[in-house]
C-alpha cells in the first residue's frame, strides 16, 4: 500500500485541502499501483450506490413505519443543516437496518463507501473522456483541423495557458481537430490526431501554477499516457496501450509546445 492509501477516499470525497489533492494527483500520476487502488475504490463506489439504490426500492416494513409514525418527536437543541451526501447515505441505511434484519450490517457498510467525486484528478477524467471520443468518426473533433488558428486562440483564452498544435507528421500522426473538455473542475484543450490505422492520439493541457517536474509515464484503463509539465500547463499525451512511440510523441509534443 501506497503512503497516500488511507487518503484515497478523502480525495475521492472531495475532502482534501488543495495542497493535499494536488499531491495525490501527482502521485497518481507516477504511481500505477496507487491508480489501481483509486479504480477499485470508484468501482466498488459504483457498485454500492446500485445496491444501495435498489434497496431504497424495497417497501418498508410495517412494523418500522408504525414505530416512525408513533415516534415522539425530539426537540432538538439546534437546527442542524439537512444531510446531504454520505451524510444523506448514512442516515438512510440506519434507517433500513432497522427494518431489514440479517441484512442490517451489509447495508451500514455500504453507507461507509466513497462517493465517487466529479473530478478525482485531471488524469483519470481524461482517460474517460478519450475513451469516449477516440471511437468517433464523424464526431472525433469539436471544431476541424482547417481551423487551426481559431482553435489555438480559442481553446488558449478558455484554457488559460498557450495551446498550441504540434507538428506531429514525424511520427505518421495527422492533426484532426479540438475540443474542449472539463477535467477536475478546469477546462481542458484537447488536439486530436489519427495515424494511418485511424487510431487516435490526443494531447490534453490543463492550466496550473504548479507544473508537474519531470515525466510520468501511466496506465489508465485501455490507455497509456505519457505526461510532463511547463509553461504554466499541465500536458499528457494519451494512446492505446502498448503504443510503442507514445514516448516518442511525448518528446516532439513537449519541445513544440
Amino acid at each position: 500500500m501506497s503512503r497516500y492509501s488511507d487518503k484515497l477516499s478523502a480525495f475521492l470525497d472531495g475532502e482534501l485541502p488543495e495542497a493535499e489533492a494536488r499531491e495525490i494527483e501527482a502521485a497518481l500520476e507516477a504511481d500505477p499501483a496507487l491508480q489501481a487502488e483509486l479504480e477499485a475504490l470508484m468501482s466498488a463506489d459504483a457498485l454500492a450506490v446500485d445496491a444501495f439504490a435498489e434497496m431504497l426500492d424495497e417497501p418498508v416494513p410495517a412494523s418500522l413505519a408504525a414505530a416512525l409514525r408513533d415516534a415522539p418527536e425530539a426537540a432538538p437543541a439546534n437546527t442542524p443543516a439537512a444531510p446531504s451526501g454520505r451524510g444523506w447515505a448514512a442516515a438512510a441505511a440506519v434507517v433500513l437496518a432497522l427494518g431489514l434484519g440479517g441484512a442490517g450490517g451489509y447495508v451500514t457498510g455500504l453507507s461507509q463507501a466513497p462517493q465517487v467525486a466529479a473530478a478525482p484528478g485531471w488524469l483519470v477524467d481524461i482517460a474517460d473522456y478519450h475513451r469516449v471520443y477516440a471511437g468517433q468518426k464523424r464526431h472525433l473533433v469539436e471544431v476541424g483541423a482547417d481551423e487551426a488558428d481559431h482553435i489555438e486562440t480559442w481553446l488558449t483564452a478558455t484554457v488559460g495557458a498557450d495551446v498550441v498544435i504540434p507538428d506531429l507528421s514525424r511520427h505518421g500522426l495527422t492533426f484532426q481537430g479540438g475540443r474542449l473538455l472539463v477535467a477536475a473542475g478546469k477546462p481542458v484543450a484537447q488536439l486530436m490526431f489519427t495515424d494511418a490505422d485511424d487510431k487516435v492520439v490526443a494531447l490534453c493541457l490543463i492550466a496550473t501554477d504548479t507544473p508537474r517536474e519531470g515525466v510520468g509515464t501511466q496506465t489508465i484503463g485501455a490507455f497509456d499516457m505519457v505526461s510532463w509539465g511547463g509553461r504554466g500547463a499541465n500536458f499528457v499525451i494519451v494512446g492505446d496501450t502498448g503504443r510503442a512511440d507514445l514516448a516518442e510523441i511525448a518528446a516532439t509534443a513537449g519541445t513544440e509546445t
